[in-house]
């Protein structure tokens, strides 16, 4: 009678341990989809934000070469200074750029990393006249440039926005949308969602940098002292 009782005891015991593995296998079961699913979300994130700081890296670069040409040009910008290839222009906004080819060093830091539409237009040299390599900004253009130039930032209005993302969206554009009017008189401002998960970056007059969503982008704009700042767009023919 007490080996039948050991035995029903040894057999219940079992099963209560049967029970608590199948338990145990199902929450690992869960918590391994789980991690499956979590770990490509998490590398895409990752990626993300690696990308927009390499972005905000190169307006950082971009920024200085603005302040560095300043400092040689009686603090004014490309735009205007009569020798510069960017005086006056109003069109192409990669020659704002090609004017500071000595203080931006290469032509590589003029894509944004997350710009899929132009990142293979990427050049590392600048270029000049008929004999120029056919692999430098000179021969590509708008189509190798991710970023904006503004044509009223200076020296003296330090919360200016100098130079941006290109991926901005308003209500306010002229010259058949190659200037994006960017001031306290422009409204529902933003940017667009096909660059940096509707974020984007800016640097300014005084040389920092900015990542920002598009209400940080409307509140810069707005603020940014001065009623209309024209952004050019290196928008293609």
């Amino acid at each position: 009678m007490k080996l039948t009782l050991m035995s029903r005891r040894k057999r219940a015991f079992t099963m209560t341990e049967l029970f608590v593995v199948m338990v145990l296998l199902l929450f690992l079961a869960v918590g391994v989809m789980y991690f499956v699913a979590l770990v490509p979300a998490t590398g895409r994130h990752r990626g993300a934000s690696a990308t927009r700081i390499k972005c905000a890296n190169n307006l950082k670069q971009v920024g200085l070469a603005y302040k560095v040409f300043a400092n040689d040009n009686d603090d004014k910008f490309p735009f205007l200074i009569t020798n510069s290839l960017a005086f006056g222009n109003v069109t192409q906004a990669w020659l704002h750029f090609q004017a500071m080819s000595n203080e931006l060093g290469s032509a590589r830091i003029l894509i944004c990393p997350s710009d899929s539409g132009r990142y293979n237009n990427m050049m590392s040299e600048f270029g000049m006249g008929a004999a120029a390599n056919p692999a430098s900004l000179v021969t590509k253009g708008n189509s190798a440039v991710s970023y904006t130039a503004s044509l009223d930032a200076d020296e003296t209005l330090p919360n200016v926005i100098l130079a941006s993302d290109r991926h901005l969206l308003t209500n306010r554009f002229n010259l058949g949308g190659r200037l994006f009017l960017a001031g306290s008189n422009a409204t529902s401002t933003s940017w667009t969602t096909n660059l940096h998960s509707g974020a984007g970056n800016f640097a300014l007059s005084d040389g920092s940098v900015q990542q920002v969503s598009s209400s940080g982008l409307g509140w810069q704009v707005r603020f940014q002292g001065i009623p209309t700042n024209r952004l050019l767009l290196p928008l293609l023919p």
